[in-house]
């Protein structure tokens, strides 16, 4: 058992766990002062911090700071130049925390033990590993009930080559609920790290309460730009595709007529959501509308899958991207 400093992870980026390097900027006080603290050739626990759970996930990277060296940069303004803390981590290994505590300002990771997800996915236990790669996106391909693909995509941290994973989910379940599920698997490795039954449901339930959000802030806001935007990115659907369509048509429309930008913006607003609720048949009445919205527009499902289906959909994936 170890007790060691704990770098939070904000973005979901995490080194391999067997020898996989990755470097990193550095901007804020806490960080800056923990890299000195910890040193050179120290070692820390990786723990990515989940938005949905606002807590620190147990189970991280157990990793060594390699170097830790300074350069001058400009800020996003492209005009002030500052001084970047910068430092490049390798994975030792995966790992899981009985919990943490501060000390002397610092997060400690408590009893931090050796985990084997491998070896975990070979007992019987499914799960995904998120770390080494960055999942960025994905695609449901809907070619029969039995050949039902599933693809999500993404960077390799330490070299930057594009990798993916990918499972037929074909007889397994339906389009909507395979769509559904590779937008909460991506979720799920973007905020653990991994994706496992647990952290799949919570990003199900999660994912498809905020694309419901989603469809109510376009209708009581009049945004149909915010259709489908949820914190794991943007979703391509056939209502928010022909609501990014209508938009641009009638905002040039409106402009070539003479009307100011403002105007024209306000009033291609109003009229993409009249021609998408009578394209798609979709109710404008609230409550009513985020279902439609949801199965109609956006083939999602909301139903709440049980753990056997989970964790059959999870052994159909392979363990990671370099299977």
């Amino acid at each position: 058992m170890a007790e060691l400093f704990v770098l939070p992870v904000m973005n979901g980026i995490l080194p391999y766990p067997d020898g996989g390097p990755v470097r990193g900027l550095f901007l804020d006080p806490y960080t800056s002062a923990l890299l000195n603290v910890v040193g050179e050739e120290g070692e820390l626990f990786l723990a990515p911090y989940s938005y949905d759970t606002g807590q620190l996930f147990p189970v991280g990277v157990v990793a060594s700071l390699d170097e830790v060296w300074t350069e001058e940069m400009f800020l996003a303004d492209k005009i002030t130049r500052t001084t970047g803390l910068f430092g490049q981590l390798t994975g030792l290994g995966r790992g899981k925390a009985a919990g943490f505590y501060l000390e002397k300002g610092f997060l400690r990771a408590r009893n931090v033990l050796p985990l084997d997800l491998r070896a975990a996915r070979s007992k019987d236990f499914p799960v995904i590993e998120g770390a080494g790669w960055q999942a960025q996106g994905g695609f449901t391909e809907m070619r029969s009930p039995l050949d039902l693909r599933v693809t999500i995509y993404g960077n390799d941290v330490a070299t930057g080559e594009p990798v993916e994973i990918q499972a037929n989910l074909g007889g397994l379940v339906q389009p909507e609920q395979a769509h559904t599920l590779e937008h909460s698997i991506i979720r799920s490795l973007q905020q653990y790290g991994l994706c496992t039954q647990k952290t799949l449901a919570t990003s199900l339930k999660r994912e498809t309460e905020e694309l419901k959000e989603s469809i109510e802030l376009a209708y009581r806001y009049q945004r149909p730009e915010f259709f489908g935007v949820t914190s794991s990115g943007s979703c391509g659907n056939p209502l928010s595709n022909l609501a990014q369509f209508h938009l641009v048509e009638e905002l040039v429309e409106r402009l070539n007529e003479g009307s100011s930008l403002f105007e024209s913006l306000e009033e291609a607003r109003r009229r993409t959501l009249s021609k998408l609720a009578s394209e798609l048949e979709l109710s404008t009445q609230r409550g009513l509308r985020s279902l439609q919205g949801l199965k109609k527009g956006m083939l999602h499902d909301d139903t709440v899958l049980g753990q056997n289906l989970l964790k059959r959909v999870l052994s159909r994936f392979p363990f990671s991207p370099w299977e």
